[in-house]
């Protein structure tokens, strides 16, 4: 399924394999939160020609040991696929770190050097994660311009924003036009999510602003979102089935509100419910409904069993 979503924009007319189009046109750099498909092998981006201007620094993922040092995962891997969702059902600690600013510069040194003549660096929210703030570190230590995008999104709402802006970038936009496509994707995608526990969340600090409202109602299976970059409570449903019932309506009316909408479901352990749910909502995307795992970075604060949608503007 993920392969028609890329598809459209990876055929596009104008992604033409000419290694001279390179010269003088913009880069685009991202962090794993961004969801696109990668080969576990190589660690690059599986998007064709469109992927070749695109660079994907991995988040770190820790998983603490009650009798050795915690197991760091630099990067996307088998092992991580195998070990994290353990790691999350046992309740052993699970904590994420940002890319080094040293890693970014060197992603974007490695552009400069291939002739790139800017580059817009995309990334989660910066009040989920310290990426963005790393980013502009990096920014600043390399000769090359750099732009650094904080969408304000995680997941494939981040993603989306990627492929926008690299599409403006290889088709002949400017540093500051393929930073504002970006942000303009990353605007206008709606992003809902369902936990069956709120324990992930609460462990990392991502729910802190919404303690005082939750600390009453552990009972609770919330239906969660992301606004203004923070995780927002949109309502309390009292059951699972009712959480992924208002999940698919409120998702439906995010669609509804927006032209050729483009919809994506992310899931992380429970692929037969995101299946049904993207099935559920096909009929209103401009392109078929992808099911995606959830980036190891992300999975390890939703926790095992969460399910989310996303909603932009097809362009």
């Amino acid at each position: 399924m993920e392969d028609r979503l890329f598809a459209r924009r990876a055929q596009h007319p104008g992604l033409k394999p000419n290694l001279r189009r390179r010269r003088g046109r913009i880069a685009v750099v991202t962090d794993s939160a961004c969801a696109l498909p990668v080969n576990r092998a190589t660690g690059e981006l599986e998007l064709g020609v469109l992927g070749s201007s695109i660079e994907c620094v991995p988040i770190p993922v820790m998983i603490d040991h009650p009798h050795h040092a915690a197991l760091i995962y630099p990067e996307a891997s088998p092992e991580l696929d195998r070990d994290l969702p353990l790691a999350v059902a046992a309740g052993t600690p699970v904590r994420t770190s940002r890319p080094s600013p040293g890693r970014l510069a060197a992603a974007y040194r490695r552009l400069q050097k291939q002739g790139y003549a800017g580059i817009v660096s995309v990334h989660l929210s910066a009040k989920l994660s310290g990426t963005y703030d790393a980013a502009r570190l990096a920014a600043a230590e390399v000769d090359i311009p750099v732009v650094v995008v904080d969408t304000r999104q995680a997941g494939l709402a981040q993603g989306q924003a990627v492929l926008e802006a690299a599409i403006t970038g290889r088709l002949g936009g400017t540093l500051h036009e393929t930073a504002a496509a970006a942000e303009r994707a990353a605007a206008a995608t709606f992003t809902s999510f369902a936990v069956p526990s709120l324990e992930q969340l609460r462990r990392g600090g991502r729910i802190n602003t919404l303690a005082s409202i939750l600390g009453s109602l552990l009972w609770i299976k919330p239906l969660l979102g992301l606004r203004n970059g923070e995780v927002a409570l949109l309502e309390t449903p009292r059951t699972w089935p009712r959480a992924l019932e208002r999940l698919e309506a409120v998702s439906l009316a995010a669609a509804e509100e927006r032209t050729s909408p483009l919809i994506g479901v992310h899931t992380f352990g429970d692929y037969p419910t995101a299946l049904r749910l993207a099935k559920a909502m096909e009929g209103v995307s401009a392109e078929p409904v992808p099911v995606l795992e959830l980036p190891p970075g992300v999975a390890a604060h939703l926790g095992l069993g969460a399910v989310a949608v996303t909603v932009t503007a097809g362009t």
